[in-house]
C-alpha cells in the first residue's frame, strides 16, 4: 500500500474515502492478511459508540472483508476468546456468524504498530430492520434461540446456574444513582473549551437531561432506583451470549424478508443470562402507539414462540427480560449524561448521540413504570 509520502508497502492500497484511516496504521494487519495483495479500503458506518474502526476490503482475487479494530481496551485475551466463539457457532451450523479470517501466522487477532488489534472478517450481506414484520421477529427469535443453544456448547465454557453479571452491574449502578440522583449533577457551564460541534452536542445534551429529570420525578423514578439497588442478584442460566446483538447487527436479506443473513460484531461478547441477548435484541425494534407501554416480551410474542420452540426459557430468564430492557433504558441514559455532560467525552458523530438519547428518552416513563411497579418474586426478579 502507499502512504502519505508515496512510499510502497505490503501490496498496493488504495484508501477510498476512508475517513481518518492512514495507511500506517494498516501497514501490521496487510502484513497479516494481504501481504501483496492489492486492495481497495473503504469506510463503513460504525453502527456502536466503541471508537472501533471498520473498513471493508475488496481485494481483486477474494473478498470482499471487512477489516475491524477492537475497542482500545480490549484485550487480545477477550479478542481471541471471542474469534473462538465466532468459529465454534460457524461449526454447530450458525453459518451467519462471520468467518474470522486467520492470517500467516494462523492468528486471527493481529497487533497494529500502536498496539491497536484488529481481525479481518467475511463480509456478510443483508439489511438491518428497525421494525420486524411477525415473520422476521420470529425468525429472528428462532435464530437466536439456535445460536444460544450452541454457544452454550463452546468447549472450555460450561453452561451453569449463577448470579447474572450483567444484572449486578445494572444493582451497582442503581446504587449510584440512588448517592448521586440526575437533580444533584446538573453540569456547570464550561462552553468554549472543546470546539463548536462538541458545545452543541453538551448544549442538546444538556437541555435533554432537564427534560429527563423532569420526567424522573413524575413517573417516581427514585423509588425505581432504590426497588433495583436493593434486589438481589438474580440466579439464572449463565453462558456464553452476545450481549450486543441489537437491530443493526442483525441483517436480513431485504427489508421485508425474514431470512438472517448476518450476525455481525462480536466484540461485547461474554458471559452472562440468554435473557440479556433477547432483551436487547426485541428492546432494540421500534414499535408506536401502546406497545411502546409494554414489555419486549408482550410487544413481540411472535419472536419468544419461536425462541422458545427451540429453546424454552427457565421462568426466571422470562421474568429477567423485562427487568433488563426497563434498566437498560433507564441506566443507559445514565451512562449518556455522564459521558456527553461529566466525562465531556468526544464522538464522531454527535446527531447518532442525540437520536440514541431521544430514543432511551421515548422509553424513559413506561420503564420507569415497569421497574418501580412490577411484582417482585422470592429471587429478586420481577414476576
Amino acid at each position: 500500500m502507499a502512504d502519505a509520502t508515496g512510499a510502497r508497502h505490503d501490496g498496493a492500497m488504495n484508501l477510498v474515502d476512508a475517513g481518518t484511516v492512514t495507511p500506517g496504521m494498516l501497514k501490521a494487519p496487510c502484513r497479516h492478511w494481504l501481504e501483496g495483495v492489492p486492495v481497495d479500503v473503504a469506510s463503513l458506518p460504525a453502527s456502536g459508540f466503541s471508537g472501533s474502526l471498520v473498513l471493508l476490503v475488496r481485494a481483486a482475487d477474494r473478498g470482499p472483508f471487512v477489516l475491524k479494530s477492537f475497542h482500545p481496551g480490549t484485550s487480545r485475551e477477550h479478542a481471541t476468546w471471542v474469534h473462538r466463539l465466532a468459529r465454534h457457532l460457524r461449526a454447530t451450523g450458525i453459518d451467519q456468524v462471520p468467518d474470522v479470517i486467520p492470517g500467516c501466522g494462523g492468528e486471527t487477532v493481529v497487533a497494529g504498530d500502536d498496539g491497536t488489534l484488529w481481525e479481518l472478517c467475511r463480509f456478510m450481506p443483508g439489511v438491518a430492520v428497525h421494525r420486524p414484520t411477525p415473520a422476521q421477529a420470529a425468525a429472528a427469535g428462532e435464530m437466536l434461540a439456535r445460536l444460544h443453544r450452541a454457544a452454550a456448547t463452546l468447549p472450555d465454557t460450561w453452561q451453569r446456574v449463577g448470579p447474572s453479571p450483567g444484572m449486578r452491574r445494572r444493582i451497582e449502578q442503581a446504587r449510584r444513582l440512588e448517592a448521586a440522583p440526575w437533580r444533584s449533577r446538573r453540569a456547570p457551564d464550561r462552553q468554549g473549551r472543546q470546539g463548536p460541534l462538541q458545545e452543541e452536542l453538551v448544549s442538546q445534551v444538556s437541555r435533554r437531561f432537564e427534560a429527563a429529570i423532569d420526567v424522573f420525578a413524575a413517573a417516581d423514578g427514585p423509588r425505581a432506583v432504590a426497588r433495583v439497588a436493593r434486589l438481589a442478584v438474580p440466579t439464572v442460566p449463565v453462558q456464553p451470549v452476545l450481549r450486543d446483538i441489537w437491530c443493526d447487527h442483525l441483517l436480513h436479506a431485504g427489508p421485508n424478508s425474514p431470512e438472517i443473513t448476518g450476525i455481525v460484531d462480536l466484540h461485547a461478547a461474554a458471559i452472562d443470562t440468554p435473557a440479556t441477548d433477547i432483551a436487547r435484541l426485541l428492546g432494540s425494534w421500534e414499535v408506536s402507539g401502546e406497545c411502546g407501554m409494554q414489555s419486549p416480551v408482550d410487544r413481540h410474542p411472535d419472536a419468544i414462540a419461536a425462541y422458545e420452540r427451540i429453546r424454552p426459557l427457565p421462568l426466571a430468564e422470562l421474568r429477567l427480560i423485562s427487568l433488563l430492557h426497563s434498566t437498560a433504558v433507564i441506566f443507559g441514559l445514565d451512562n449518556w449524561f455522564r459521558w456527553v455532560l461529566e466525562e465531556r467525552r468526544l464522538f464522531s458523530s454527535p446527531q447518532r448521540v442525540l437520536d440514541r438519547i431521544d430514543r432511551l428518552m421515548q422509553d424513559l416513563r413506561p420503564a420507569i413504570a415497569a421497574t418501580a411497579d412490577g411484582p417482585l418474586d422470592q429471587d429478586g426478579v420481577v414476576d
